[in-house]
This record gives structure tokens, sequence and C-alpha cells, in this order.
């Protein structure tokens, strides 16, 4: 009886939170029909707004799962942040365009496609005004462009120097019992040493230095470009600490002037010809790009294909799923009006298997279309071998890129299971490699050089893509691999990419590779309707991902990571050494 009434409450449990998703689904749904009666209409005297609070995806979305995680209902993708200030500088209705910073958690690359578009904006001689009570250091490199900026009297303004940190688990396996064996090729193929080691290693610390400078590098040009301060001089006032308080940086001229919120609208009110009692119409990228009308050239079409996040075998969402990934792939291929294609990639790697079965695919469309790679925040590891199934590549110079090798961990549990829960494990087995691998018992000698030599085939693989894609020898290919990181800067001097250049610049690449002119782009994968995002759901661990998000807040990334190991286990792995975040 004890039994039947844990698996009914079990069973209530479950049913409750089924009906609170659904609820707070159909909710949404009622409010997105209802908005959707009304047409956004854009008025005279409007300013465009950036918020460097949010976090930009590649594509914008609806979240209907923000109002359970606390997160925004509507996530805004980098590709309507760029048109809205493309459309924005032609619109007579848009006067200028107003950047609110913050603690900004977007990616540099990200952040210099933006930059790039304002500087291009700023030529339609409207203008543009950042406020914020606090700027970190990547909200103020993109507000530096602005005409004006300003910070709150009593706010704060970073300005120290970028850094990456890498987070150890060596020690929490120690106490745990759990022991773990690392495999990899190439020096600079860190991806293992979390779970190996409790610090960088040395060839790893030494390749981040660098590419921190080429990073720090963009960044002290930038602000020099604000400051008509030269760049030695802004990096001994980092390394001094000269910027604490916001009157440190208007005595520099980081900024403009110390101003409340109130005084700010009183600028834009002034800048719009408005009296004090007028209000101020702002309208946000996703809405502002609600409004475009798309072209109906059906002959003509430019595919973009996202590839963002994460490459892992089989079928999912959120990441790059290489089964789901192909179907997109097919479409595009048997769409004869599609004349060419940009893979904007946006990956720090993953599953080696599917990035090559991904690559594969990507070269049987390549015979029928041509494919021009763009590459955002990350196209690194496995991100960098699907690129090379591009006829060319563009890059950012803050792109981080090849990492060109492969690694693999195996972890051993038996100890821990003994020794702290009195688990023993037995095998009984046909033959001596039946249970391998196993995360119950050590390897032996012989499985070890088993898993090397696979891997050792793997990377040949991988070096083998890079050398006809870039027409290097293997020789050369060695040289530039091992895992190794680089900026775009480094990677363009190396010839791992053609050209710098944003997503806008790769796709006039494409069409020109096309021999087309008129064309309209069309975008892979398609957004969901929100009758299959919400059965997506229910049908999946996004609910739960995103009550799991909302009460560990920071520490999400943290549990994320040791998820990723779980699901990694006995797998060959083309990615990014560390979760690699330059702040």
């Amino acid at each position: 009886m004890r039994q039947f009434f844990k698996i009914l409450f079990a069973c209530l449990c479950a049913l409750i939170l089924f009906i609170f998703i659904a609820f707070v689904s159909l909710t949404g749904i009622v409010a997105g029909l209802s908005s959707g009666d009304d047409k956004v209409s854009v008025e005279e005297k409007t300013i465009l707004t950036i918020d460097l609070n949010e976090e930009f995806q590649e594509q914008g979305k609806d979240n209907i799962l923000g109002a359970i995680s606390g997160d925004e209902t509507q996530i805004t993708g980098l590709n309507e942040i760029i048109r809205s200030i493309q459309e924005s500088a032609k619109d007579d209705h848009i006067e200028g365009i107003y950047i609110k910073t913050g603690m900004c958690n977007n990616g540099w690359a990200t952040l210099k496609e933006i930059k790039d578009a304002l500087i291009e904006f700023k030529k339609s001689k409207k203008f543009v005004v950042s406020y914020g009570e606090v700027s970190d250091q990547k909200s103020y490199y993109l507000a530096s462009v602005g005409d004006q900026v300003y910070l709150n009297p009593s706010g704060m303004i970073e300005f120290k120097g970028l850094s990456i940190t890498g987070t150890f688990y060596k020690g929490a396996l120690d106490k745990l019992d759990v022991t773990s064996e690392a495999f990899h090729c190439g020096k600079f193929k860190g991806a293992y040493e979390p779970f190996k080691l409790e610090k960088f290693s040395d060839p790893n610390r030494y390749q981040l230095s660098v590419l921190l400078q080429d990073m720090y590098g963009e960044f002290l040009s930038t602000v020099s470009a604000k400051t008509s301060l030269d760049t030695a001089t802004l990096a001994k006032m980092a390394n001094n600490g000269s910027i604490r308080f916001p009157q440190d940086a208007l005595q520099y001229k980081f900024i403009d002037g110390l101003v409340y919120g109130d005084s700010v609208e009183s600028i834009l009110k002034k800048k719009l010809g408005l009296s004090a009692k007028d209000k101020i119409k702002f309208i946000g990228s996703s809405e502002y790009a609600s409004t475009f009308s798309e072209s109906f050239n059906e002959k003509n079409k430019i595919a973009v294909l996202y590839a963002a996040g994460e490459i892992h075998d089989g079928e999912g969402r959120d990441g790059i799923y290489s089964k789901t990934f192909i179907k997109n792939i097919r479409k595009i291929a048997a769409d004869d009006n599609i004349k060419a294609v940009v893979l904007r990639v946006n990956s720090p790697g993953g599953s080696a298997l599917a990035s090559e079965i991904i690559y594969h695919e990507m070269m049987q469309l390549k015979k029928k279309k041509p494919v021009v790679i763009s590459m955002g925040n990350y196209a690194a590891s496995g991100g960098y071998y699907i690129s090379c199934a591009g006829d060319s590549i563009f890059a950012d110079n803050n792109t981080l890129t090849g990492s060109i090798g492969v690694v693999g961990v195996m972890f051993n549990i038996e100890n821990m299971m003994k020794n702290k829960l009195g688990v023993t494990f037995d095998h009984v087995k046909t033959g001596e490699y039946a249970d391998f691998p196993n995360m119950s018992r050590k390897m032996t000698d012989i499985e070890r050089a088993w898993i090397q030599s696979y891997l050792d085939s793997i990377y040949t693989l991988f070096k083998t893509r890079v050398a006809v894609a870039r027409n290097l020898s293997m020789e050369q290919v060695e040289e530039l691999a091992q895992g190794h990181v680089y900026s775009g800067k480094l990677a363009k001097e190396l010839k791992l990419i053609d050209a710098f250049g944003n997503k806008d610049r790769a796709i006039l690449a494409a069409a020109s590779m096309a021999k087309i002119k008129d064309y309209r782009l069309v975008e892979y994968p398609k957004p969901m309707n929100q009758i299959d995002e919400i059965m997506a759901t229910l049908s999946g661990g996004k609910g739960e991902e995103a009550i799991t998000k909302k009460i560990l807040g920071e520490d999400y990334k943290i549990y994320k990571e040791i998820q990723k190991v779980r699901a990694q286990q006995n797998q060959i792995q083309a990615i990014l050494p560390y979760q690699i975040e330059i702040r």
C-alpha cells in the first residue's frame, strides 16, 4: 500500500508540473494572438533601443518559458539587431539609437558586429547615445561608439583588462574517490584539464595569454578612438586601476557626462525636439524587426543556415544535433530556388563523430551550390571542422577559432561506490573486452592503447579535412593544429580563414559566387510555431531546465558543465578547452 501511495504522489506531482507549464505556455499563446491583432507601427520621432543587459542569440525567437525562468519572453536575435540598425538609418521615423549599458554577457565577436553596424549607421547623421547605471568592459566597448556616453554619478564602470577564469574539478573528484583518465591529440587540447589538473597547464596558459592579447588589442583600440589616449597609455591605466569611479571615467574622457536617468531623458527629448511633458517613443530591435517587409523573390534565394551551440549526435534542439541538422541541409539541397548557402557557425565544437557526419553532408551540398562560412563568437574544434566544408571562410578578429584536435575523458567510479556507498561491482562476460568501456573498473593498458589509437585516427581525419579546405600540407596543418585556439586576427595570418567580415559580407560573397544580384534570404532552422514549441517543451526537459536555471543562478554554468561531462562519457570530443569566457 505504501508503494501505491508513493507512485500516486509521484504521478500527481508530474501532473501538477505538466498543468503549470501548459498554463504558462497557453497564456503566452493567448497573449501572442491578442498582440498579433495590433500591427506594430513606427511613429515619428522614435528611438531604437539596444539593451546590453539582454543576451543575444543568433536568431530571435519567442521564449515561452520566460515566465518560469524569470527571463524575457522574447529572445532578441543578432540578426534582428543588425538589420534594425541598418533599416533605421534609412527610416525617417527613427531619429537615433539609445544603448542601455549594464553587465553584458554577449560574446566579443557579437559585439564587434553590432559596433561595426553602429559605425555605419552614424553616417546617416542620426544620433547614438548610451547610458547606464553600470557599464562593464563589454558594455563600454560597444557604448563608446556613441556620440555621447553617459554614466550614473553613483554608478560603476570597469576598465581593468581582460581575463579568462578556468574551473577545475580535480579536487572534488579526489574527495569523491572518482578517478579519470584523459586521452588527447595535441599539446594544446586541454578540454580534459579541468578533470585532471588543478590549474592551467603551461601550454594552455600560453595559448590563452596570446588569445587575450589579441582581443585586448582590439578593445584598447576601440577605447582609444573614444578617449584619444594611445593604447600604451590605456594599458598602463588599466594595470594601475586608474578608472575606479565614475569621476575617473569623466576625467579621462571615457564618458561625456555624469547624469541620472531623468537627465538622459531630457537630453533625448531635446534631440527629438520634444517638450518636457512629451513622452519619448522607444522601440526594441525585435519589435522593430516585425515591421519589416520581406522580399518575395522565390526564384533566387540565399539560405542562411545557423549552426549555433555544441555539436551532438542524434536529434535534439538548443544545439547542433547531427540528424536534426542534416534534415535542414537536405531541405536546402532539394530547393532549386536556393542558389547559395551561408553557414553561420557559432559553436565551440562537441562530438567528433557528429562533426564528421555534418561535414560530409555539407560537402554533398557544396556539390550543388556555393557554401560560404560566416564565423561568430566561436567556430572552434568541431565548429572549425564543419567550417572546412565551405568554399570560403569569413570571421571577425574577435572570433575564437582553430582548436584542431580531439579529446576523450574516461571516469572510474568504482572506489566512490565502494568506499562512500558500500556498492560493489562484478562482471560476467563472454570475452575480454565485452564490458568495455566501463565506469566501474580500471582500464587495461591494451584498452588505453585502443582508445588512443582511435583518437589518433580521428585527429588525422580532422587534419586531412583542414588540409584539403585550406590547401595546406599535412605538415603545415600539424604546426597549426595540436588543439591550438586562435583569435580571428591570428587565424587570418595563419590562413585558417580567408578574410575578415560579418554575416552580411558572407552573404554578398555567396551572391557573387551564385552570380545573382536580386535575391531573398531564407533562414534555417525555421522558427517553431507556438503549438509545436509547447509540445516540444512538454515532451522534453525544458521546463525543468528553466526551473533549475532560476534556482541556481550563476552556478547554473557549473551545473551545465557537470551535465555535459555525463553526456559525453565514453565519447570522443572535438571541443574547446574549458568554457572560454573572456571578461
